[in-house]
């Protein structure tokens, strides 16, 4: 999932439990274009996520957001159904699946 927090640094878009949720839901990971808490338990789930910072404030709910929309940031647009591929050292957006040995 890619998520545009609006390259927030004023809170917290992820904490460990939502994190714990979508790895028990089978997510892979998370792309968030804001900043994360949790760090040391996040670090420890089954899902990999990539944010610009960290932050120990959490967020306030609204309910509010889109789904399966282009998604812009950092000189990327993130397509629904494009695949997404990261380690520690970045990020690589294919419109295909990619051939990994």
């Amino acid at each position: 999932m890619v998520v545009d927090g609006g390259g927030s640094k004023r809170a917290a878009l992820l904490g460990d439990m939502l994190a714990e949720k979508a790895a028990g839901n089978g997510w892979a990971g998370l792309v968030i274009y804001g900043c994360i808490r949790d760090v040391d338990v996040i670090g420890k789930t089954a899902l990999g996520v990539q944010a610009l910072g960290t932050h120990p404030r959490k967020t306030e709910k609204r309910g509010v957001g889109d789904l399966d929309v282009p998604v812009t940031f950092g000189g990327v647009t993130f397509h629904p159904g494009h695949y997404i591929y990261a380690d520690n050292n970045g990020i690589v957006v294919s419109e295909k699946p990619l051939k990994i040995d």
